[in-house]
């Protein structure tokens, strides 16, 4: 059997990059747009972001939500489901029940259209949050 070193730990996220004034949290092929619009927003706009990366969604890591929630007190989620019904409810009821008093501005979601996912590349890539639209939720949070 491998050693755990090699092994993800089921239900354990990783901090994939540390940041100070945004959190987004994320999983996923999501990831590393949300790597992209943190390099992007610090450049640019001076934004410090760190992204917490789930790597599973059941079971979650309510303590490293909470403790990324109460390092930022502003959260993004990203992610490629759909916003109806998307894991991002389920996440930003997890912070209303556990982390509200630590928030600063509400809990914003990038997520793919409410809508099946199309075939074609260019229409998928309209339905699909892409690093500019994850920059926007970054901004719009900085500002609120």
């Amino acid at each position: 059997m491998p050693s755990g070193d090699h092994l993800t730990p089921i239900g354990k996220a990783r901090t994939a990059r540390e940041g100070k004034d945004v959190s987004i949290i994320t999983y996923a092929a999501t990831v590393w747009k949300a790597l992209e619009a943190a390099e992007q927003v610090e450049k640019k706009d001076g934004l410090s972001v760190e992204v917490i990366d789930l790597r599973t969604i059941l079971p979650m890591d309510d303590e490293a939500i909470i403790a990324t929630v109460k390092k930022t007190n502003r959260v993004l989620i990203v992610h490629e489901d759909t916003r109806t019904g998307g894991v991002a409810g389920e996440i930003t009821a997890r912070i209303n029940e556990n982390a509200f008093e630590w928030l600063d501005a509400p809990v914003l979601r990038v997520t793919a259209a409410d809508v099946p996912l199309p075939y074609s590349p260019p229409l998928e890539d309209y339905v699909l949050p892409q690093t500019s639209d994850i920059v926007l939720g970054l901004r719009k949070l900085a500002a609120y």
